[in-house]
């Protein structure tokens, strides 16, 4: 049996960032990725709204993102196409939010720029909502909206693609159809006793036990997004993430249709993704086939599960999101469903950022928290500077973060409050 220096598990986004920043950063290691699909990005990553934005307040957040982005965008000035479109986020607000100080602050660190009334209006926009139905659903008027610039949306497949070419050219080997079921401890000194290790043993993980039998690696790394707990928690380790359902449902109507060919920033006749004021729902446009991909992101209501194959419901949408997207946008009065599905979000309860932890030889990143496309370059730089034991990673655009701020003993994140 073949044994690695690194054992990747998880051909998602940010195992492949990972993967590509590790073999960089240490081209003679011998390392293999292993996914339990039958090809690269089949999980969480392929059920993406697949958008970007560097409007965050939380200053780790805003260095995550921007950094990712100006790296995305090279490469497809480079001739690497990733489906990248600067179309915006637009973000719909009452007067209150869209005149609170850390509005004003975003608007002075980031590009962008302010709509008022008329200007969404021009849209397809209602800024005020039946007053019954506002009454009932608890929604917003909205008083006008920010549009962040360097934001916008891509594909998912494009990005991982990227990803896979550059690992095969730097000689990084896949196993599919490979599904991980446990980490496989030992003792560093073996004493070849029965219930071995024992408590007071130094431990490390010597294989993962797989459908294809055990494999072995001086190095572990787990890119496991929402299914992390199901290998952490049997050997003790706390991923501090939960799998969060999210529904995504594809509409179309006439009227869709030329609202998404109509521009508010960038170089292109695409509606900029767009999120209500309340409840927060997100229209993701699709230009190809000119519909809306309509998610929520649920708090309270929406259980903490993880399901082998979710499934979209069409109740769900037709009972909760279709009455407040019909108050506040014409167009989907007549609109129907074409297609939906479902996925999940590795959410940080904490403050909702990547968690980068290291426990004996066993590296884990995790808890993208739905921003894992937006951030995943430079999560992968971090990831690798995690595996060297180097303490900061230098970014695409420059910047340095510890590593240890994204970590759980000395975890220095600031609070993020454009929650979506």
């Amino acid at each position: 049996m073949q044994k690695y220096d690194l054992l990747i598990v998880g051909a998602g986004i940010s195992g492949l960032a990972s993967a590509f920043h590790i073999k960089k950063d240490n081209p003679d290691l011998n390392i293999c990725i292993v996914d339990k699909w039958g090809t690269y990005a089949q999980g969480n990553t392929a059920k993406s709204d697949a958008a970007f934005r560097d409007v965050f307040t939380s200053e780790t957040n805003y260095k995550l993102a921007s950094s990712s982005i100006s790296f995305y965008r090279d490469v497809q000035k480079a001739g690497f196409n990733l489906g990248m479109h600067f179309n915006g986020y637009l973000f719909l607000m009452d007067e209150v939010c869209l005149n609170s100080p850390s509005i004003n602050k975003l608007l002075r660190k980031v590009k962008s720029k302010v709509l008022d009334r008329s200007d969404i209006s021009d849209l397809g926009i209602q800024t005020s909502p039946d007053p019954e139905a506002a009454r009932i659903m608890n929604l917003k008027s909205i008083y006008g909206g920010l549009v962040g610039e360097n934001c916008g949306i891509m594909e998912p497949d494009l990005l991982a693609k990227y990803y896979v070419k550059e690992l095969e050219n730097l000689g990084v080997d896949f196993e599919f159809n490979t599904r991980v079921n446990k980490l496989n401890l030992s003792p560093r000194s073996k004493l070849n006793f029965p219930g071995e290790p024992f408590i007071w043993q130094d431990k490390f993980v010597e294989s993962i036990d797989t459908n294809k039998g055990d494999l072995i690696a001086d190095q572990f790394l787990l890119a496991t997004d929402v299914w992390t707990n199901d290998l952490l928690s049997p050997i003790g380790i706390d991923s501090f993430t939960r799998p969060k359902k999210v529904q995504v449902f594809q509409v179309q109507s006439e009227g869709i249709t030329k609202m998404i060919m109509k521009r508010v920033t960038g170089d292109e006749d695409i509606f900029p993704f767009t999120i209500l004021p309340s409840p927060t729902i997100d229209l993701r446009p699709d230009p190809k086939s000119r519909t809306f991909w309509i998610s929520y992101s649920e708090g309270i209501g929406q259980g903490f599960s993880l399901e082998e194959n979710p499934t979209a419901d069409t109740e769900y949408y037709s009972n909760n999101l279709y009455t407040v997207l019909r108050e506040y946008v014409p167009a989907f009065i007549e609109s129907k469903i074409v297609a939906s599905w479902a996925g999940f979000y590795s959410m940080n309860n904490m403050d909702g950022t990547y968690v980068l932890e290291r426990r004996m030889n066993l590296s884990v990143v995790n808890g993208s928290s739905g921003s894992g496309i937006m951030k995943a370059d430079s999560a992968g730089r971090l990831t690798s500077a995690l595996f060297s034991g180097r303490e900061s990673a230098r970014l695409y655009d420059g910047s340095e973060i510890r590593v240890a701020d994204l970590g759980i003993s000395n975890r220095k994140v600031d609070l993020e409050t454009l929650i979506i």
